[in-house]
């Protein structure tokens, strides 16, 4: 057996992670059921949006309970928050500091997933 069903955190920051290794990622991840802390900061994801996409699925499988994701300083931009911000209402604890474009846009996309029931 792997350790998916064992690992708790998973610290990925600062790895060159872009798009396609996101994806490749999230793929990896379908079998990480208990996994709380997610940390992928410093990576590039300013054209990950399909990546981020993927991410936000898996966050809002009903398997999933992650409590932190941590995305500082990952040049996300407003396409890539608006494919991450469904998924992230499920968390209990995002980090975005550090990614300056996003804009009031981007915000939106933000302030809607924080507003939503499943954020309470």
């Amino acid at each position: 057996a792997g350790i998916g069903s064992s690992l708790n955190v998973l610290r990925l920051e600062h790895n060159s992670i872009g798009n396609q290794a996101l994806s490749t990622l999230v793929e990896a991840l379908q079998t990480c059921t208990g996994i709380e802390k997610l940390y992928l900061s410093g990576n590039d994801f300013s054209s990950a949006a399909a990546g981020l996409g993927s991410l936000s699925d898996w966050l809002l499988s009903d398997e999933v309970n992650l409590h932190e994701l941590k995305l500082s300083y990952c040049r996300m931009n407003d396409e890539g928050l608006h494919e991450l911000f469904q998924g992230v209402a499920n968390c209990k604890e995002l980090d975005l500091e550090g990614n300056e474009s996003i804009t009031s846009t981007g915000l939106s996309y933000l302030s809607n997933a924080i507003r939503s029931d499943s954020c309470r």
